[in-house]
């Protein structure tokens, strides 16, 4: 028999709203449930990351995080996170909803934890860093193996959101990266696009002392960057 934190992780992954409701009204203090097996991960990074809307809704209307400062390690690490949720990456669970573009979940975490959108984990990496980095829409399948549904062509609808919601695209990590080094090193060039037309400097150098453009993965892909910061010099 599975214990009540196995069982509550295991109706996340269902997608089983109604179980996790019932779940949560007689056992409310397995709310954040974090997982030391994976990271410390709690119920709304569980839900991020696979992109299950209502279950983010269902579990931030029950009080999972705030806008308030708390003393809870289990959930805010060292106390200053202001309640937010933060794994030992030192992600919150933007983090991951913009990791595997769940866009829908990405712009819920942005109106209820607008403080979230800027915070770097502890390589200094910001939601659109991860969001930069992930160039298909997820593939989903179920929690026992089931065959997944093909990944779609790559998606910037989380890095646009990120950005409306005041992002800096010109952030850079602790090796010195911007979002824009990550998005060409990953060949995603729809975010190439976005980044520039929002912004993004594409002669940042990183501590290594190179550009975005050197992370090209391809000559075309190169050429394609290339054309963009035209555009954009010409547009400006």
């Amino acid at each position: 028999m599975l214990n009540v934190d196995e069982s509550l992780r295991l109706a996340i992954r269902l997608n089983d709203v109604a179980l996790v409701r019932r779940l949560l009204e007689h056992h409310p203090r397995y709310l954040h449930n974090p997982d030391f097996a994976d990271k410390s991960n709690t119920s709304l990074h569980l839900a991020a990351q696979y992109g299950l809307e209502e279950i983010a809704e269902l579990l931030i209307s029950l009080g999972h995080d705030s806008t308030q400062p708390i003393t809870d390690w289990i959930y805010s690490n060292n106390g200053n996170n202001l309640g937010i949720s933060v794994n030992t990456d030192g992600q919150t669970p933007l983090h991951l909803a913009a990791a595997n573009s769940q866009a829908a979940v990405v712009e819920l975490l942005c109106n209820h934890f607008p403080r979230t959108v800027t915070r770097r984990d502890y390589k200094g990496q910001t939601p659109l860093h991860l969001a930069s980095s992930s160039h298909t829409l997820p593939a989903r399948k179920g929690p026992f193996g089931s065959k997944p549904i093909v990944s779609q062509p790559e998606d910037n609808t989380s890095i646009k959101t990120l950005i409306a919601h005041g992002a800096d695209v010109n952030a850079q990590d602790a090796q010195g990266n911007t979002c824009l080094h990550n998005a060409s090193a990953w060949g995603n060039l729809k975010a190439v696009r976005a980044l520039i037309q929002a912004g993004a400097d594409p002669l940042c150098k990183n501590k290594a002392g190179w550009t975005p453009e050197y992370y090209s993965i391809t000559v075309q892909a190169e050429v394609y960057f290339r054309n963009l910061v035209t555009q954009a010099w010409v547009s400006a």
